[in-house]
């Protein structure tokens, strides 16, 4: 499981941009949702329970980023 992160400076100049930067980041959010919930397998039972807890909360901030973008897009 190899995954780089690129430096987060960024000029948001235009809403457009801003959008496009959300819509970005819910994806990215929802892949390492899918990571997180493959790893659990390899733990133990309380450690498992809380990798899935911890994806419910970021699932529910990515549905929450969602919501922002299409307020945002009218």
């Amino acid at each position: 499981m190899e995954h780089n992160h690129h430096g987060h400076h960024h000029d948001h100049s235009s809403a457009e941009e801003t959008i496009a930067l959300l819509k970005y980041m819910a994806h990215h959010n929802a892949h390492h949702a899918e990571e997180l919930m493959e790893t659990a397998a390899f733990l133990s039972e309380n450690s498992a329970e809380l990798i899935k807890e911890a994806v419910e909360l970021l699932n529910k901030s990515t549905e929450k980023i969602n919501r922002a973008i299409k307020e945002s897009e009218g």
